[in-house]
């Protein structure tokens, strides 16, 4: 069983100062839920950098490389035809296809790159539950504080009224 500490606050500010200070906590895993981006919120948690630029651009090499590579295989190796008095390997014209073919794959990763790293192909998440936590779409903003069995509950209670939260919940996973 998870335990999970909610705190919602009204302004980006006031979670970012206290993701700070929660984050001091050993163990102690920080998600934010919030309207909008913001940047003192990602410094806050301390996201480490998302891979999929780098997989977007080894999916758009790996796309031209295999277009190109089908295409040579094909009429250059399998199938050589001598039209005009062409050569059967001319690389201009297999240039728009492997660029095209390239775009096609980066945009695949990317598009589903977002849905899985994103966690949005979730289709109930225990938050969704929480009385209120509809405001986030609007003007609230929540932080998740996923506690560790170690951490005493009761040592946090100053803590957390010295950081104001407009309410703060405690949310039990299965």
């Amino acid at each position: 069983m998870k335990t999970a500490l909610l705190l919602e606050f009204e302004t980006a500010e006031g979670l970012a100062r206290a993701a700070h200070r929660l984050r001091q906590h050993a163990g102690v895993e920080l998600d934010a839920y919030t309207p909008y981006s913001t940047e003192e919120v990602r410094e806050a948690l301390e996201l480490p950098p998302s891979p999929l630029p780098r997989l977007v651009f080894l999916a758009a090499c790996l796309g031209a490389g295999a277009a190109y590579a089908l295409e040579w295989i094909t009429t250059a190796h399998w199938y050589p035809l001598n039209i005009g008095g062409r050569p059967p390997h001319m690389p201009l014209a297999f240039v728009p296809i492997s660029f095209e073919m390239g775009v096609l794959a980066a945009a695949a990763v990317a598009f589903f790159g977002v849905l899985v790293g994103g966690k949005l192909v979730k289709l109930w998440d225990p938050m969704f539950e929480v009385p209120g936590f509809e405001g986030v779409s609007i003007d609230r903003f929540w932080l998740r504080v996923e506690l560790p069995v170690a951490l005493d509950l009761q040592a946090l209670e100053p803590e957390l009224e010295s950081l104001a939260p407009l309410r703060h919940l405690l949310l039990e996973e299965p």
